[in-house]
């Protein structure tokens, strides 16, 4: 268990620091922005670059935070059910919405991803814009983000596992105490 404890301490460590700094995207965002709007409104000067940033940047930021926010647990989720079970059917539930959907997607975009980075980079493919920045970073962090999504997903999983194991050994040990009164 400790093993287990320490893997999935690790790569939540890897994602916690990772999603912590992607977060500060939306600071370049939010320059550019300004930027943009100084430089349109004020001295009638719109630049062909900033919108391109902005969706590019924009593009990155969401994908690399994913994996922090599910392990912080920031995406929606109805609990009506769930709130109402033991802590046991609370990890198996999980561990079966993991296995079942969340692997199978992950293990599908990544590769895929790979491949949409590489096609990008090897053909020098450029943005549709008149500025036409090169398209491959925005690619390499879908395919990071999706990466980060994957180790996540695994921490999670090996969470659920442990969880199990614990909620199990919990009620041997309570059968062996009643037992013995």
């Amino acid at each position: 268990m400790k093993v287990i404890k320490r893997i999935s301490g690790v790569i939540d460590l890897v994602n916690d620091w990772i999603g912590r700094i992607a977060s500060f995207a939306v600071l370049v965002i939010l320059a550019v922005i300004v930027i943009e709007v100084i430089l349109r409104r004020l001295f009638h000067s719109p630049q062909i670059w900033t919108m391109d940033v902005i969706c590019m940047t924009f593009g990155c930021y969401i994908i690399m935070v994913c994996a922090y926010g599910f392990q912080k647990k920031a995406f929606v989720a109805v609990d009506v059910l769930y709130a109402r079970l033991k802590p046991l059917a609370q990890h198996i539930l999980h561990l079966i919405t993991y296995v079942f959907f969340m692997v199978p997607f992950v293990f599908v975009l990544v590769p895929e991803s790979w491949g949409f980075f590489l096609r990008s980079f090897l053909s020098g493919e450029r943005g549709y814009s008149v500025w036409a920045p090169p398209a491959w970073p925005v690619k390499l962090a879908l395919f990071v983000g999706l990466a980060l999504l994957a180790l996540q997903g695994v921490s999670e999983i090996l969470k659920q596992v442990t969880g199990i194991a614990e909620a199990l050994q919990t009620r041997s040990d309570a059968k062996k105490g009643g037992d013995a009164a």
